[in-house]
């Protein structure tokens, strides 16, 4: 009987991994991922680019490996060299059911900052949007500056972003903390080649240049 249960126990023993973790997570090798987490490897273990798998996987939309290293302990509230975190990472590319199971497991979440955050790098799509405004974001809502996420989007030359957002209902006539409304951010302060495209995509959706006194 204690032979057998030996033998039970060396036939359901993953073999150990032959690739490595954070080469598995980019090739999307599940199998290899679960010895890895059998084997007890460093699941934050980082990559050249100071990437921990989770922002790999995030990042790819790989939802399985996702549950796979979390449910093994994969730090949720890790930051890679560039400061962003792995939630951050699945929203910037547009990876809502990544991000919707990391929330579900409890990665932090500030809904609002990341709205705006989101806004000011020109990397948000609709479903981010729609799942932000869920979680309690809203088009109307600030920074510490004054700035919406439309006002964000327009500071940083985002034109795809600045329709996006009006298409989702943002306010094009809010003023920013300094007073100004979009239209005349869009002006003063759009930089790049899409700032007369934002102009007129302002224009064209009922922007006025100051509040009627």
């Amino acid at each position: 009987m204690v032979v057998m249960s030996l033998s039970l126990v060396a036939c359901t023993e993953p073999a150990a991994p032959t690739v490595g973790l954070n080469r598995a997570v980019e090739i999307g090798d599940l199998d290899q991922i679960k010895r890895h987490a059998y084997w007890k490897s460093d699941l934050n273990k980082r990559n050249a680019a100071g990437e921990t798998p989770l922002h790999v996987a995030a990042r790819a939309g790989r939802v399985a490996i996702v549950r796979e290293l979390v449910r093994n302990g994969a730090d949720l509230s890790a930051l890679d060299a560039a400061g962003q975190s792995v939630l951050y990472v699945a929203l910037a590319h547009g990876r809502t059911q990544v991000a919707q199971q990391l929330i579900e497991r409890g990665a932090a979440l500030q809904a609002q900052s990341m709205l705006i955050e989101l806004s000011a790098a020109g990397v948000i799509d609709r479903d981010a949007i729609a799942l932000l405004i869920r979680r309690g974001a809203t088009l109307e809502g600030v920074d510490e500056a004054g700035d919406t996420a439309l006002h964000a989007a327009i500071k940083h030359g985002h034109l795809e972003t600045v329709r996006r957002l009006i298409i989702a209902g943002a306010n094009v006539n809010q003023p920013d903390g300094d007073g100004r409304l979009p239209l005349r951010i869009a002006r003063e302060s759009a930089p790049g080649s899409d700032a007369r495209f934002i102009q007129s995509t302002l224009e064209r959706n009922g922007a006025i240049v100051e509040l009627p006194r």
